[in-house]
């Protein structure tokens, strides 16, 4: 019974990453018919979300990102930056465009939630992409882990 289960569980990761697969070749088919319905990186991909432009948000499981919304303690200037995830690294060593006075940190959002909301806002499809084969790794390493194929041009 339990070789069986096994055997079930294979079929079934077989089955996910086909249809991730599927997905990335998609991005990749908009992205090289150059008609502006393939989206990548955060900022670009954001925008087009915030207007529920986006069909199909893909993320790599492995991105590592959170957006940090600052302000200034001195002029009271707010900024967000988007950095990558390192427990224990010095958010405070932030300073200030506008003064150069410290910041203080406001909030902190994992990207992948951040985004995941802005997609069911515009009822955008999300895969999750494993980086464990040629297009997921190449989703991560070349475009950051963030691309989205259009439901029609924007020209964002």
């Amino acid at each position: 019974v339990s070789q069986s289960r096994y055997a079930a569980s294979e079929s079934l990761q077989g089955l996910d990453l086909i249809a991730q697969k599927k997905s990335m070749d998609m991005f990749f088919k908009e992205l090289k018919n150059d008609n502006g319905k393939a989206t990548y990186g955060e900022a670009q991909v954001r925008a087009n979300l915030e207007i529920n432009a986006v069909d199909i948000l893909l993320l790599s499981e492995d991105l590592r990102s959170e957006r940090v919304k600052l302000k200034c303690i001195s002029c009271g200037d707010e900024s967000v930056v988007t950095r990558q995830w390192n427990p224990g690294e010095n958010i405070e060593a932030y300073s200030c465009k506008a003064c150069g006075a410290p910041l203080e940190v406001l909030s902190i959002t994992d990207v992948i939630q951040d985004l995941s909301e802005l997609a069911d806002r515009g009822n955008t499809k999300v895969s999750f992409i494993s980086a464990d084969f040629n297009e997921g790794s190449m989703l991560l390493n070349a475009f950051g882990g963030i691309v989205g194929v259009l439901r029609y041009y924007t020209g964002v």
